[in-house]
């Protein structure tokens, strides 16, 4: 049977433990499990303990507090506050060095984001769902959204691009690679094109990209990048992909319950095992990464077939 994974995005506040998790995830159908963020460092040791194969983990991971108090999820890679950065960047390295303790092939991470004005963002997102998306008003605050970004970013990109090369060099030491995710909110990087830079510059390192379905799917519905592009434009790239469906711009549901084109996804999803050059030498990845991050909101029953739907589309 293909390998396919459940995040444990699913299991929060669902089970009295991580053997019931997995007990669960096997009786759905899954081969192994992806540690997410918000995996507390009580339920990583159980995780651990059930040999329950972790094909990757979600950075940072497990979710502890900062030496500010705040989660460490909320530390930014692309923080202009070097405090910060690097505070991120340590957290991440400690994941990297988990993914090697437990046998993982990558860590999946979010590089950053950039202060603009939220409201605006919910604003747009208010007006999609009022179905008001193709209103003179829709497209004035996507444009003011788009002046923003494009005006603020380049600090904050820059930042992001210093912590990936550390943490680069830090997973080439180690075997792990590093999947850099889709992005949800316009805010956060990288965009699409911005994704292409950070590819291009980390070439010959284990740096990938990490589709996420999801995500690429409600961008595309706000007016911006088409779903297809990122496929298409990063294939050769990809070691991963986090497999959710979407209704109107809410996702994380379990695939076969929205109205992705799931057809058009499988068609982009290399299948065979390839070669990736990393400095001298050449990592063998067997097949990219597949893994349902579905949320702890769906029921169980809406996670019932999910994994004979994925096979019955070619994604598996």
């Amino acid at each position: 049977m293909s390998q396919i994974s459940l995040s444990t995005m699913w299991a929060k506040g669902r089970f009295g433990n991580m053997t019931e998790f997995v007990i669960k995830a096997k009786e759905l159908g899954f081969t192994h499990v992806e540690a997410s963020a918000s995996v507390s460092p009580l339920a990583l040791t159980e995780l651990i303990k059930t040999s329950v194969p972790i094909s990757s983990i979600h950075s940072p991971c497990p979710a502890v507090l900062s030496s500010k108090g705040i989660p460490v999820a909320n530390l930014s890679l692309s923080s202009i506050e070097k405090s910060e950065r690097e505070e991120a960047v340590d957290f991440a390295k400690k994941t990297i060095d988990l993914a090697s303790k437990v046998g993982a092939t990558a860590v999946i991470i979010h590089i950053g984001e950039m202060p603009i004005n939220l409201g605006l963002e919910d604003k747009l997102r208010q007006l999609y769902k009022q179905h008001l998306a193709q209103t003179k008003e829709y497209s004035r605050v996507k444009e003011q959204l788009v002046y923003q970004r494009v005006s603020k970013v380049s600090p904050f990109l820059e930042a992001a691009r210093e912590s990936l090369t550390e943490l680069s060099r830090y997973s080439q030491g180690k075997g792990i690679m590093l999947g850099l995710e889709t992005r949800f909110y316009f805010h956060e990087i990288p965009n699409i094109d911005e994704m292409e830079e950070l590819l291009k510059e980390t070439k010959g390192r284990r740096v990938g990209y990490w589709h996420d379905v999801g995500h690429a799917e409600v961008q595309q519905r706000l007016g911006f990048a088409s779903h297809e592009e990122w496929l298409s434009r990063f294939e050769n790239r990809m070691i991963g992909v986090h497999l959710h469906d979407v209704l109107g711009i809410s996702d994380h549901r379990p695939p076969g319950k929205g109205d992705v084109n799931w057809d058009m996804v499988a068609k982009h999803l290399p299948r065979a095992p390839r070669q990736i050059k990393s400095g001298e030498e050449w990592a063998i990845l067997d097949r990219v990464i597949r893994v349902c991050e579905i949320a702890e909101w769906n029921g169980e029953r809406q996670i019932q077939g999910v994994v004979t739907f994925l096979q019955g589309k070619g994604i598996l």
